[in-house]
């Protein structure tokens, strides 16, 4: 006797997938747009920092007196110290390894100045005044307020005097 199988004898059906979560897609799209107001917020700062770390406080005699304005280097020089004038700017990464040198040179030193002149670009009148063909560009001045030398011969005379190599 073949009968049909009856209801009690079937196979039961097929588990229903679980429920969707409340709120999943949302939590996603919530991380998303959290991330992506993060990175602008880093780079904001980044950017606002001139994409250096925040400077240490600066030890030793130095400053910046111009930023590509014309400069007396006689008139700024400092009675009764070295003085050395860093023609840079911030585009050019030698200049940035020598700040670091003469930022050390002049933490250690208390018969150093470092007067900082930004020439911002090639056009700048302190470029014509002083004749400034490449970066990074020194003047050093005596405590007696001469200039002593320029160029390549002020790396010499700074490893002389400070007994420290710059380059």
């Amino acid at each position: 006797m073949n009968q049909p199988p009856s209801e009690s004898t079937a196979a039961p059906p097929p588990p229903s997938p679980p429920p969707a979560t409340p709120g999943g897609g949302e939590k996603a799209v919530l991380l998303v747009v959290l991330l992506i107001v993060g990175g602008a917020l880093g780079y904001a700062a980044y950017l606002a920092s001139g994409g250096r770390p925040a400077p240490e406080e600066i030890e030793g005699d130095i400053s910046v007196i111009s930023r590509g304005e014309p400069v007396d280097l006689q008139m700024s020089a400092v009675a009764g110290k070295y003085t050395v004038f860093d023609f840079y700017a911030d585009w050019c990464p030698p200049c940035r390894v020598l700040d670091v040198q003469l930022h050390r040179i002049a933490a250690h030193h208390d018969n150093i100045a470092i007067r900082k002149i930004d020439i911002i670009d090639w056009t700048t009148p302190v470029v014509k005044q002083h004749g400034v063909e490449g970066l990074p560009h020194l003047i050093l001045f005596g405590p007696d307020g001469n200039k002593l030398a320029s160029g390549e011969e002020v790396y010499g005379l700074l490893s002389q005097i400070f007994g420290t190599t710059v380059y």
